[in-house]
């Protein structure tokens, strides 16, 4: 309850400074958006997110119900009704809701407050003190997932204090153990479905691309993910005296298939987000790399040539096609006998339109030994893609032609798994859009060491978030 009082205690600080006007970026068209005052709002945002970087979500355990704790007291003290829900003994979800009238199904915005342990890593600073350096911030969370969690927190206590009309609902939920299979949407969904049910949803995944002068260089739309699956390939041998060596021995099996399965290579495919992302992207590459995605996205069989240019970028490489890579390995029991039995974890991001048992009979068909079992591990959840047009990608195209005219919308199908294909499942258009503004480079750093963002990435991110919801949600009648 301490940091409950701190972070009160600086959001009233951050209120009681002179209002200053918008600032920044040119006006949305709705008169709402000129009267905020952003840099007020991006002073409560960070004081926020101190706080929630403080708390230590690591996860395992996750402790979400500190955050909640957070968010929860930001709520009360502005009158907007929200509902804390436990998944598991200190884990906790909070839901909050302000109501429109009706006319359109809800807009949810999403977001998660645990964060991945940064044991293990050499941090310049302490990852769970917020510090400010070389103008970033710097901390655990403060990108993935903490940044948007405050951000889209403030934008709901924005349109509270305007009284903003909603022609839907606009829901906030903050879900816990994302990073860890998502529990906390996931028991949402099982208990207390209504509460979250959208028609459309913004969560992480994708959002404003800087370029290296801190420019905004185009905003990454994500609509899709690869499907997560892991794999446990087993084999099995004659025990023994190590003294005496068989011909059967279960490590070198499970190595030959695995070597076999090292110089595989799944054919691409091409997703219609896929074709999609090449084109946006191409608008901001250097020539050559821009002629190969023009190539790629272009309808029929994509060029040789071009793909071949596409495939010496790992990154590129892994949106055209499944992939699986192993990732754990164990083996035997003593130095002095022969092992009983080898494993290995083969990790597979999975294209959308592919399933998990064509992956599995691949798996054994480049493995190529009847005696190598594959087996497809805890189901990690699979959905289709959202819309590539609809409501949500043409409030963005709106919004950005007010505020960064002629940025690119670049949809995307990510490698990563988010909380967005739990929600697609359900039959939510969900969208990964973060409003926190990163280069690509440091947007790579989540998970790692140092995690930052740039300290005016709050202010943009706060505006971009408000201009969006307005347009989304909002009565301008």
């Amino acid at each position: 309850m301490k940091l409950v009082a701190l972070v009160l205690v600086g959001l009233c600080a951050c209120a009681a400074q002179p209002r200053s006007g918008a600032g920044g970026a040119p006006a949305a068209e709705p008169s709402r958006a000129r009267a905020i005052d952003y840099d007020q709002a991006a002073g409560e945002t960070r004081a926020l997110l101190a706080a929630l970087i403080a708390a230590d979500t690591s996860n395992p355990p996750g402790n979400e119900a500190r955050a909640v704790a957070l968010g929860g007291a930001l709520l009360r003290a502005a009158g907007i009704p929200y509902e804390v829900t436990d998944f598991a003994p200190g884990r906790q979800n909070l839901v909050a809701r302000l109501a429109g009238d009706g006319r359109e199904p809800p807009l949810l915005l999403l977001a998660h407050t645990d964060v991945v342990s940064a044991t293990g890593q050499t941090w310049a600073t302490d990852p769970h003190v917020m510090t400010e350096r070389d103008g970033y911030l710097i901390g655990r969370g403060v990108d993935d997932d903490l940044g948007m969690a405050t951000v889209a927190l403030e934008v709901v206590l924005l349109l509270a204090r305007e009284g903003t009309p909603l022609r839907r609902d606009v829901i906030l939920a903050w879900t816990g153990d994302e990073e860890s299979g998502g529990a906390g949407i996931r028991w949402l969904l099982a208990n207390r479905p209504q509460t979250i049910r959208a028609a459309l949803a913004l969560n992480e995944g994708g959002g404003l691309v800087l370029d290296d002068g801190g420019r905004v260089k185009f905003a990454s739309l994500q609509t899709a993910e690869k499907t997560y699956q892991d794999f446990e390939v087993t084999a099995r041998g004659p025990t023994g005296h190590s003294s005496v060596p068989l011909a059967a021995n279960a490590i070198y099996e499970l190595a030959g298939g695995l070597d076999r399965l090292g110089r595989h290579r799944f054919p691409v495919r091409l997703q219609p987000v896929t074709r999609a992302y090449f084109g946006a992207r191409a608008a901001v590459e250097e020539p050559a790399l821009a002629r190969a995605m023009r190539a790629v996205a272009s309808p029929g069989a994509p060029p040789r040539a071009a793909l071949a240019v596409l495939d010496r970028d790992p990154i590129l490489a892994a949106s055209l096609r499944t992939t699986c890579v192993a990732t754990t390995l164990g083996g035997g029991t003593r130095r002095n006998a022969l092992p009983a039995e080898a494993t290995a974890n083969v990790n597979c991001r999975i294209l959308p339109d592919e399933s998990v048992a064509d992956v599995q009979r691949t798996l054994a068909d480049v493995l190529a030994d009847p005696h190598l079992e594959v087996r497809a591990t805890d189901e990690f959840g699979h959905a289709e893609p959202s819309p590539l047009d609809g409501p949500g990608p043409a409030a963005l195209r709106r919004v950005l032609d007010a505020m960064w005219p002629e940025v690119p919308i670049v949809p995307f199908m990510s490698r990563e798994a988010t909380d967005s294909r739990f929600l697609r499942a359900a039959g939510v258009a969900a969208y990964g859009l973060s409003p926190i503004t990163t280069t690509e480079a440091d947007g790579r750093r989540a998970h790692g060491v140092d995690e930052r963002i740039p300290v005016a990435s709050l202010r943009t991110g706060v505006e971009f978030l408000h201009r969006l919801v307005l347009d989304l949600a909002a009565d301008m009648r």
